[in-house]
């Protein structure tokens, strides 16, 4: 009879022993078919290929959509150098870096927002000309920038 009760307690811990273990290993692959399906959506774009065509950094072209437009232009004043501009929307960022040794202006227009912009722009070639660059944007959702004229 002791053998009968110990060989019973004995198969109900393997039991159970056996149930827990199954079922951690129906939950482990569970999970790891669910991530797994989860990195193969995440990563669709990567295996079909690039979708559009690729928009460069910067060009200087017109009626060319780039990241950021660049204008290149000289001028010296007493001070080194002077620009502004007027727009008709705010959707456009202009910046400046001038090299004082070689007086050149080197000019980025980004893209902020969705939008046409019409932009009056100048700087100064010297102390008493300023000279005007009449300017027009197109913006596009994705904050790719074109110069039209």
């Amino acid at each position: 009879m002791k053998n009968t009760k110990s060989t019973k307690v004995i198969a109900t811990v393997m039991a159970i022993v056996i149930a827990i273990s199954s079922l951690c290993v129906i939950t482990a692959v569970s999970a790891n078919a669910a991530s797994y399906a989860g990195s193969a959506q995440a990563h669709a774009s990567e295996k079909m290929g690039p979708m559009t065509t690729s928009v460069p950094a910067v060009t200087t072209k017109l009626n060319k959509t780039a990241k950021a437009y660049k204008f290149v232009c000289t001028g010296q004043t007493k001070q080194g150098y002077d620009w502004d501009y007027t727009a008709n929307n705010s959707n456009i960022k202009v910046t400046c870096k001038y090299d004082f040794k070689t007086h050149t202006y080197t000019f980025k227009f980004t893209g902020t927002a969705k939008g046409s912009t019409v932009m009056n722009f100048k700087y100064r070639a010297n102390d008493k000309t300023w000279v005007k660059v009449p300017m027009n944007f197109k913006v596009d959702a994705q904050k790719n920038i074109m110069r039209t004229k």
